[in-house]
């Protein structure tokens, strides 16, 4: 049996839990005491991460086989929608689920968002177990109790706060997962190092693409970050202050999303260049040195973060940022830094400085 390698203690929201991280250690996760009180367990597994781990998925299931059932999820974010959650809360009336009951997600982010928002609303809410299998959701998504679905005016609309009763980030999952994922996951470390986790930066800066999926660094890249938000999550669960940093890099990132319909770029390379575009403004309103901004540049260029969209309309970009559900009083609000580690919300870029930065890094 594969061993924890890492245990996180998490609070937020009079709520407490445990980050398990290692590799290969569903079953054991799932023979712990977390699970004894279920009488029936809904496990929501994603269709792609089951088809790669099928027989490994199915081994741990075993331990609670006579209380559980498997239901498939195929996870896409047209169908993280309000419509087919109700589909799935169906099903749990179906197999016997009540308030004595479970649910697991197993898969990345997109099923993770579902499983909270579906564990949150039925019955008032029964207990969710995070199994995160990307790295975007180890560092990020698993952690901090945000929960939600889409609706037609766009992403995220319909949401919960629902903290996990456990976080199991087995990194054996990573084994399969193709190097644009990784990247996904890799700049929200960064972002992480970038606004006070400054341990990250040198395991980055020690790395390549080649040497960060070795077990022992992947594992400590992971409970680095994932300790980081819990930390900021215990403080601000409801995103009124504190939290708001982890947006560092977003603001621009989800505009250029947004504007481009979610189509040919990840999430993961609009938010790297977001940071790009950030660094770049900062450096020229001397609020971080010279030598941050090409440090910074040049990780995001070791691991390939940032993806260029050559004919971008700049003018379109900066439009979608007043869309931003965190922007208020007209203003767009920025996460800037005042030096590599020290982060301040709500702050402004000047809109000439803005445009010429994103027309330099963006195209």
């Amino acid at each position: 049996m594969a061993n924890v390698t890492r245990h996180i203690n998490a609070t937020a929201g009079g709520s407490a839990y445990e980050i398990l991280i290692g590799g290969g250690i569903l079953r054991e996760a799932f023979l712990r005491k977390e699970l004894s009180p279920f009488e029936r367990i809904a496990v929501i597994a994603g269709s792609r991460v089951y088809e790669l781990h099928r027989a490994y998925i199915e081994e741990a299931l075993d331990v609670i086989r006579g209380r559980c059932r498997l239901i498939f999820f195929d996870d896409s974010e047209e169908n993280k929608s309000y419509a087919y959650a109700g589909r799935f809360l169906e099903k749990f009336i179906e197999y016997g689920l009540n308030r004595k009951s479970a649910v697991i997600g197993i898969g990345g982010g997109v099923v993770g968002d579902f499983t909270g928002y579906c564990a949150g609303l039925f019955m008032r809410g029964i207990p969710v177990i995070h199994v995160p299998t990307t790295l975007l959701a180890m560092v990020d998504s698993s952690i901090g109790g945000k929960a939600a679905v889409n609706l037609s005016v766009g992403k995220n609309i319909a949401g919960v706060f629902r903290q996990p009763r456990m976080v199991v980030s087995d990194t054996l999952f990573l084994g399969t997962l193709p190097d644009g994922e990784l990247r996904n996951g890799l700049t929200e470390a960064l972002k992480h190092g970038l606004i006070g986790e400054p341990t990250t930066l040198g395991i980055l800066q020690g790395n390549s693409m080649e040497t960060i999926r070795r077990e022992e660094v992947i594992n400590r890249l992971v409970a680095l970050s994932a300790s980081f938000k819990a930390g900021i999550v215990e403080k601000d669960e409801r995103e009124s202050g504190l939290r708001a940093i982890l947006n560092f890099g977003h603001t621009v990132g989800h505009a250029i999303e947004s504007f481009m319909e979610y189509r040919g770029i990840s999430h993961g390379g609009a938010v790297a260049a977001g940071i790009r575009v950030k660094m770049e403004a900062m450096r020229r309103m001397g609020l971080v040195s010279d030598g941050d901004a090409v440090r910074v540049g040049s990780l995001i260029d070791r691991y390939g973060l940032a993806e260029r969209t050559p004919g971008l309309d700049i003018d379109g970009v900066i439009d979608h940022m007043a869309y931003d559900k965190k922007n208020f009083g007209g203003a767009v609000n920025f996460v800037l830094l005042d030096g590599l580690g020290k982060p301040k919300i709500n702050q402004q870029i000047p809109a000439d400085l803005l445009k010429e930065v994103m027309s330099e890094t963006l195209t």
